[in-house]
Formats: structure tokens, C-alpha cells, sequence
């Protein structure tokens, strides 16, 4: 199969929130598909997020790879990526916040989840970003493996804290 890495439009909401829901599920929250689409396409409009999605092409039946080719698409969507803009004080630059990347668990295993990590990449650097941060479970050594493997690494100087409210 084939899949080509798009930017998510607003006409992909459903589809982008049905993915959005069951990445929720991972990580052990209720199914709630209604939110779900609320909350992506409220995400959308206010131009508070970008979201890549990987869509599977309509004649893909031969190739194994994910690209930017121009073949008709099916509406099928294998996986997607958000980042939320941040700023660096410091560098006086943006930042973006890698906070999801979800591959549905029929399109795991071909190579979508490094297509969106590479998506990801590139329009860090159109948009002027000095870095793309994320954070992962200690336990998910799977998904570490794929960060260090496309140039991510661990902070080093920084102790990070958080506060839940």
C-alpha cells in the first residue's frame, strides 16, 4: 500500500477525529468520537495546531512506500501527526510541540510513522522552527528507537516539571 503525507484540511476533520479518538483509547481514555471532532476542528479553525495525515492512495495496491506523489487518494487515512506552535524566548524563534503521532493499528509496519516524523521535519524547517520537541512514555522503547533513529534526542540539560490543575 501506498500512502501519501498530506497537510489535514478541514474537510478532513471526520476522518482526522476518528484517528484522534482511537489514539485517546491508546492511552487509556474513553471513546469520545463527538469530542473528538470537536475538538480537532476547533484545533483547525483557530489555526492552533498542524496536522499531517498519511492517506492512502486509491491504485496503491503495488507499492509499499509513502510519498507525495499526486495519485488519486481513497479518503482512508493510516496515521497522523499534531504539533502545537511554541516560542523560544531565547532564539527569538518557533518551536513546535510533536504532541500526537498515532498510525492506525491496520496500517502499522510500513513506514508511515517515520513519513509523518520526516512531514514533521520538513515543516519545521519551512516554518522557521528551531526545534521540535516531544515527549514519550519511559516504557515505550518502540517509539524511542524511531525518534533516535530519525535524529531526536534526549535533553540532557534541562529538568522538566509539570503541574496538573
Amino acid at each position: 500500500m501506498a500512502y501519501r503525507i498530506r497537510h489535514a484540511e478541514l474537510g478532513d476533520v471526520n476522518g482526522v477525529a476518528q484517528l484522534f479518538n482511537e489514539y485517546r483509547m491508546f492511552y487509556d481514555q474513553l471513546a469520545d468520537l463527538n469530542g473528538a471532532n470537536e475538538y480537532i476542528r476547533e484545533r483547525m479553525e483557530r489555526n492552533e495546531s498542524f496536522i499531517l495525515i498519511a492517506e492512502l492512495e486509491m491504485d496503491a495496491d503495488k507499492r509499499e512506500d509513502c510519498s507525495f506523489t499526486d495519485k488519486p487518494l481513497s479518503g482512508e487515512f493510516g496515521g497522523f501527526v499534531q504539533l502545537y506552535p511554541s516560542f523560544s524566548s531565547v532564539s527569538m524563534r518557533p518551536i513546535w510541540v510533536l504532541n500526537d503521532l498515532y498510525v492506525h493499528a491496520d496500517h502499522r509496519q510500513r513506514g508511515i510513522a517515520r513519513k509523518l516524523l520526516q512531514a514533521a521535519r520538513l515543516w519545521g524547517d519551512e516554518s522557521g522552527a528551531v526545534r521540535i520537541v516531544l515527549s514519550t512514555a519511559i516504557s515505550n522503547k518502540k517509539a524511542q528507537a524511531l525518534y533516535e533513529s530519525e535524529g531526536y534526542t534526549l535533553d540532557t540539560k534541562f529538568m522538566y516539571y509539570e503541574l496538573h490543575i
